[in-house]
């Protein structure tokens, strides 16, 4: 396991950005998993059945609420075994905080070494356009290109004497798609959206630490979530997976937190040559757990489908374990733990899917 090499963030404020938006969207993972809990308010799944993105579901939803926050995340496997999660945001804390944007970005397996920045702007720096399907950050932190004709994504930026990177080219883009209209209704006044626009692609570019730099080719996935309110309030659990080889299956599912009923949240996708198929789950279970960080972390997980099929995810290797408060102690680490519900633990590395098929993963969880 690689140990990430990050920049010490003086600021409580920021750092909650970055606690936020290194995740995509903060769901806790696997906390709720563990046991039922009785009916709560219900929950909605979307309306309507498997659908092919468009414009609308790509570029940024209104925001409602005061605690409106909206993710756009990326998964890249490049040769060489490395790992890059790439994350365009735009955040709001209610009363803590001005609302924000920012960008983060995570390299798992440069060369031996892990690495991760996450850097914040003014609100008034997001920006979203829709002749090119554009949304800038920075002007060196953006992504462009017509789905599922082309796609770019750029990312560059210094901090603490650190150079970092991205810049890579999309190939032979799946088309994207989503569960009808894309919203999980949460009781009568909450919601999170699910929306996977690139469920696979190639990439080719360059990689960069600093002036070590690599051409890099591999295989990409994208997702786009938002949600009304802090993930802590609707969810108890998440999990991403993206197989590696094979037929192609890619999922993100979420338990939510008690006070709501017990339907999954979230959706997958299996490709064949007909097409994809929408897998919507109905259940969740823990299969087996070991302890990490402290924590008891599920090994196996099961996902039931409302189709009968089902999908057996085995956390094998942790190329990631680490917490969000890491360079945190004393009031500093109470104060983000009160005001988030918890400590976020991430798990980052390579499983199978259904004890065969190689797949990567991605989860948190809250302690």
């Amino acid at each position: 396991m690689y140990h990430a090499k990050q920049a010490r963030r003086p600021i409580l404020k920021r750092t909650l950005f970055h606690f936020l938006a290194v995740f995509g969207v903060v769901f806790p993972a696997f906390a709720a998993f563990a046991g039922k809990a009785s009916a709560g308010e219900r929950i909605q799944t979307p309306t309507g059945d498997l659908r092919s993105t468009v414009l609308a579901d790509l570029k940024p939803h209104a925001g409602a609420s005061k605690t409106y926050n909206e993710f756009w995340t990326y998964q890249f496997y490049l040769e060489g075994n490395i790992q890059v999660v790439l994350n365009f945001s735009r955040v709001n804390l209610g009363s803590f905080k001005s609302p924000v944007c920012g960008a983060d970005l995570t390299i798992l397996g440069f060369k031996g070494a892990n690495y991760s920045v996450a850097r914040e702007y003014d609100k008034k720096n997001f920006q979203f356009t829709d002749s090119n399907q554009q949304l800038r950050i920075h002007e060196k932190i953006w992504f462009d290109g017509k789905l599922p004709d082309a796609h770019h994504v750029h990312f560059a930026t210094n901090k603490k004497d650190v150079g970092y990177f991205l810049d890579l080219d999309f190939s032979d883009i799946l088309p994207g798609k989503v569960w009808g209209d894309g919203m999980f209704k949460f009781g009568s006044s909450d919601a999170v959206g699910i929306f996977i626009h690139i469920p696979c692609a190639k990439v080719c570019g360059r990689l960069a630490i600093n002036q070590d730099t690599l051409e890099v080719k591999g295989r990409a996935y994208m997702d786009h979530t938002y949600q009304t309110d802090l993930a802590p309030d609707l969810v108890g659990a998440g999990f991403r997976y993206v197989t590696q080889s094979g037929p192609l299956e890619v999922g993100y599912v979420m338990d939510p937190v008690g006070r709501f009923d017990k339907q999954p949240v979230g959706y997958g996708l299996r490709h064949a040559e007909g097409g994809f198929t929408l897998l919507k789950p109905s259940s969740l279970k823990v299969v087996s757990k070991s302890k990490a960080m402290g924590a008891n972390v599920p090994t196996v997980l099961e996902i039931q489908y409302q189709d009968g099929m089902k999908s057996v995810l085995q956390r094998s290797q942790d190329r990631l374990q680490q917490s969000t408060l890491h360079e945190f102690s004393g009031f500093a680490k109470m104060a983000i733990k009160s005001f988030m519900g918890g400590e976020i633990l991430v798990f980052r590395g390579m499983g199978t899917l259904n004890g065969a098929q190689p797949m990567a993963y991605n989860y948190f969880s809250v302690e």
